[in-house]
């Protein structure tokens, strides 16, 4: 199905899963119906464009061509080119917008994220100075809502104070100078937000989950189990459809970028009304690939479904035990 799809298709997922954003959500906060965008990432719809295409683009921070050329081909990231459109459409001169966000003579550390960034985001602190900037500037008027997209938020999903919080918690370091990983622990009741756990890869999207506290584990013991320690994250059990195996409250380690389900084994997911903990199986030569959904618990069903329905948040690669 891959080698029909529209180019925009790969480029919309990649961009959906730096953003935590599933198909309705994506559709939801872009003001379309969910069949649209399901249709894109199904093939479906092979040429995608005009404004609805634009609104999606909107949402996932970047323009209607960015979603259709695939990405930028390399070089800088998708944040350094979004940034430069959005300079240049304000009329803004490299020199003349370095100096007004307070750098001073020093364009040259402003063109940076224009040039050399290859990550998705710019970081939160430059945004904050970019937005009164750049806001309701060019032909069409810049709108706030493009400026906060360069690092991930969408307002409107949630308070923007709590997604800007969100954000620069997801720029804290992971890594300290002593050894240590820091892990932060999230939120995923019901009340406190929907869709994915926010990782610090992440930008801390409105959809995403507060965070509870952060916890310092050493590195080399993390590296006993796992040989990336970079997107990991903790959050605690909640009812009772995985006992005895994990218990309410219990806290469990969770690998956020191990989003595929395989091998079989206990991953976190989004069940369409919260975030939950569940073992996945492939369904043996399946096509294409279907997953069974299981519960320790004998007394809930099990469910299966098409792998590519499932929005996967991450492996439990862990858990604290007591005694």
């Amino acid at each position: 199905m891959d080698e029909i799809r529209s180019p925009a298709a790969a480029e919309i997922e990649r961009r959906m899963e730096r953003l935590n954003l599933n198909k309705k959500r994506l559709a939801d906060l872009a003001g379309l119906n969910e069949t649209y965008v399901h249709d894109i990432l199904r093939g479906k719809s092979r040429n995608p464009g005009g404004d609805r295409l634009e609104k999606v683009a909107a949402v996932l921070g970047c323009t209607a061509s960015d979603l259709l050329r695939g990405g930028n081909g390399g070089g800088a990231g998708a944040a350094a080119s979004r940034l430069k459109a959005l300079r240049e459409r304000a009329g803004y001169t490299v020199r003349a917008l370095a100096r007004d966000v307070g750098m001073g003579e020093r364009f040259s550390s402003y063109a940076f994220y224009e040039n050399k960034l290859k990550k998705d985001f710019i970081p939160v602190e430059l945004v904050r100075k970019l937005v009164p900037l750049l806001t309701d500037r060019g032909d069409p008027p810049i709108a706030a809502s493009e400026v906060w997209a360069l690092c991930g938020i969408v307002p409107g999903a949630t308070d923007l104070n709590e997604s800007i919080s969100r954000a620069e918690r997801a720029s804290m370091p992971v890594h300290n100078e002593d050894g240590a990983v820091t892990v932060h622990e999230y939120d995923i009741s019901p009340q406190a937000g929907a869709g994915a756990i926010v990782d610090h890869t992440a930008a801390g999207e409105g959809e995403s989950h507060p965070t509870l506290d952060s916890w310092r584990i050493p590195r080399d013991f993390i590296r006993n189990y796992l040989p990336d320690t970079g997107g990991l994250a903790i959050i605690r059990v909640a009812g009772n459809s995985m006992e005895p195996e994990f218990v309410a409250g219990d806290r469990v380690l969770v690998d956020t970028g191990h989003r595929i389900p395989s091998p079989d084994g206990v991953y976190v997911l989004w069940n369409g009304m919260g975030v939950v903990i569940k073992q996945l199986m492939l369904v043996p030569n399946s096509r294409p690939p279907r997953i069974r959904i299981i519960s320790v618990n004998p007394t809930y069903p099990v469910d299966e479904v098409d792998a590519s329905d499932l929005v996967i948040n991450g492996r439990v690669v862990g858990k604290w035990v007591w005694k």
